[in-house]
């Protein structure tokens, strides 16, 4: 195959693979949030006393000033590159499931030695891989989310996401090919020490519920109302279940300009490890008014070039300040190179928060 034909057969691979039924832009997700938006048009049009009509739908879920928007321009082209275009050579980076489910089963087979697995009912071991699987994935996820919003060197890579000045569902893929890699390998070593447990304790074949071949409350995440974390709905999850999931809402605030809002709402599609970890805010009922993006501190991104490059030139400064921040106490504590003291971190340089 020449290398034209090559490259243009992995691109249709690559589109087919973004739109495939399981995928998260395939046919049931885009229905699903379609559906979940009609309601809410239907609902606010109600409340209001007005009529419904075809027109006055199409005009509330798809305004032309937003989709229009300079900055929904940039989402479609980082949606393509990272959706369509990177995707595969995104996943040839990592470890996924699976490794890390064998490396864990192998470690604990090594330690402990085997033993005949644990006999309890099916539906008992399915119903704990579900939740576990879910639970371990969001904490991943949590957990990612929160070092690229606290470290200077990695807010970087997800200040691409936030600088976002408008919502769709194409802004899920603003993001900086970095940060996808490091959410997808620690959800991926997450998710693999929690099958690898069970599968060391349950034998093989352990697997979660499924629907459309993912994690059946996942998907069910994915094919309602995921979509609609990014977008200009304010739909909003109040008193216990809005610490439990993570409505539109949630998100909406974790994008907000305002400080107030700054690092709160991590989670993907729960609100557990939030509520657990302080980071928490519940969006009010009624909408609240939110300007989005990064405020004063950046100028937004115009190009997909500069929202790939501009935050790697931006780590390496944070990088080098760091080191040479890290040279200068050494040689202020008397850790100069080739000495035979014992290297000891001093204290104010495990404080440091330069990285």
């Amino acid at each position: 195959m020449s290398g034209p034909v090559a490259i243009w057969a992995a691109l249709q691979g690559a589109v087919l693979e973004a739109f495939k039924p399981a995928s998260a832009y395939g046919a049931p997700a885009l229905i699903g949030a379609l559906a979940v938006c009609a309601l809410y048009y239907a609902g606010r049009r109600r409340a209001r006393g007005r009529g419904l009509s075809v027109r006055g739908f199409v005009r509330s879920i798809f305004p032309t000033r937003i989709l229009l928007h300079p900055s929904s321009l940039i989402d479609m082209r980082l949606w393509a590159l990272n959706g369509v275009a990177l995707a595969s050579a995104y996943g040839m980076l990592g470890l996924g499931l699976f490794f890390w489910r064998d490396e864990v089963v192998a470690g604990l087979t090594h330690g402990w030695g085997t033993h005949p697995p644990v006999r309890w009912p099916a539906w008992t071991i399915l119903t704990l891989a579900t939740v576990l699987q879910l639970l371990a994935s969001e904490l991943a996820y949590w957990f990612a989310h929160y070092c690229f919003h606290k470290i200077p060197a990695l807010w970087e890579f997800h200040k691409v996401h936030h600088s976002a000045e408008v919502m769709t569902t194409l802004t899920e893929l603003r993001q900086h090919p970095v940060e996808i890699v490091a959410f997808m390998n620690l959800i991926g070593l997450s998710t693999g020490i929690v099958f690898g447990v069970m599968t060391y304790g349950f034998g093989p074949g352990v697997r979660p519920f499924t629907l459309l071949n993912g994690n059946i409350l996942l998907m069910a995440f994915l094919v309602t109302y995921g979509h609609l974390r990014h977008s200009h709905m304010w739909i909003a999850f109040t008193g216990f279940p809005g610490r439990i999931l993570q409505s539109p809402a949630h998100h909406q605030l974790h994008h907000s300009a305002n400080p107030i809002h700054y690092d709160r709402n991590l989670g993907f599609a729960l609100a557990v490890w939030d509520w657990a970890f302080g980071t928490l805010v519940i969006p009010d009922r009624a909408r609240e008014p939110i300007v989005f993006g990064i405020g004063d501190e950046a100028p937004p991104f115009r190009s997909a070039l500069a929202a790939f490059v501009v935050p790697c030139v931006r780590f390496i400064g944070h990088v080098g300040r760091f080191a040479a921040g890290w040279r200068r106490r050494a040689a202020a504590h008397g850790v100069a190179s080739g000495a035979q003291t014992p290297f000891v971190i001093p204290r104010e340089l495990r404080q440091s928060k330069e990285l």
